[in-house]
């Protein structure tokens, strides 16, 4: 069996029986975010694996079907419905009401600080009109990183298929999440031990320069392992494309919160619970994909 089919089932494994054991009522009361978080995790990764695992198989086997592109479109299709999901969550911050209501929806699950009666939020939620803000540069700036991650992971995808290289495609995706977790951890850890100050106190305040550090560190060296099985690259080549990506994981990250807090809003929505909006969940690789797709391009 190929090892990236390999991967996709031991992780799936492992996530199921994460979710099962938080599953389990006591933990369920005590971890209630944790059980959240790998709830939508395997829901997530189901839809990812299972879009993967059906044009994977189709495209091995395309001398027993008639056409072998109609399977491949379910993976582009997928990161065709992130785009959209994402572009409706940007688009719907800029919208002063639907912001309103977003940030009353959070409110009311816990998850936003609560306002004044008096606050804007309350006013432009009684608006009967749509009004828009004024997109700033940053704004900008957000939505051509997010335009230009969905047409890199397209692409990737089609590269990948066509160099028979499809472990590229989950190397790429997991070495930016397998840092967001040890980013999480080594803060939690070592959280301004070393540094007093966090990594970007303004726009980020829980964020520290030791998760950030040692975090990455952790993320580049996990995931050079799963990128040499994967991938069949050179370790030391694994290791330079998962250190950039958890670097530039770290800058997508930024810059989603600076978009979140000059528009006031704790998250980009509530649809992947634990995780937030889809924008939330994917903002690791804004920077990072796009990079590592045009080198992909130029260099292979």
């Amino acid at each position: 069996m190929a090892s990236d089919i390999v991967f996709v089932i031991a992780l799936m494994g492992v996530v199921s029986a994460v979710w099962g054991a938080l599953a389990i009522p006591r933990l369920r009361r005590r971890l209630p975010k944790i059980y959240l978080i790998a709830r939508s995790w395997w829901f997530m990764l189901a839809a990812l694996f299972g879009c993967y695992a059906i044009a994977k198989i189709a495209d091995r086997h395309a001398e027993l079907l008639t056409s072998r592109y109609p399977y491949q479109w379910l993976l582009i299709g997928f990161f065709v419905l992130i785009g959209l999901r994402g572009g409706y969550e940007i688009k719907r911050i800029w919208c002063l009401p639907s912001r309103a209501r977003l940030i009353h929806k959070l409110q009311s699950r816990g998850l936003q600080p609560s306002v004044t009666p008096t606050s804007s939020a309350d006013h432009i939620a009684s608006a009967t009109t749509p009004h828009y803000t004024h997109p700033t540069g940053l704004d900008g700036l957000l939505s051509m990183a997010f335009v230009a991650l969905i047409v890199s992971l397209i692409a990737l995808q089609q590269l990948t298929w066509q160099r028979e290289q499809y472990g590229v495609l989950l190397f790429v995706l997991f070495a930016s999440q397998f840092n967001d977790i040890a980013q999480y951890l080594c803060g939690r850890l070592l959280g301004h031990r070393l540094f007093s100050r966090g990594l970007a106190p303004r726009i980020s305040p829980n964020k520290s320069i030791e998760g950030a550090v040692f975090g990455s560190m952790c993320a580049a060296l996990l995931a050079s392992l799963l990128g040499v099985w994967l991938t069949g690259f050179e370790w030391w080549l694994c290791l330079l494309a998962a250190y950039g990506l958890a670097v530039s994981g770290i800058a997508g990250d930024l810059l989603e919160s600076a978009f979140k807090r000059q528009h006031g809003i704790k998250d980009t929505g509530t649809m992947l619970a634990g995780h937030g909006g889809v924008l939330d969940r994917i903002d690791s690789l804004l920077i990072g994909v796009p990079i590592f797709t045009v080198l992909y391009w130029l260099l292979g």
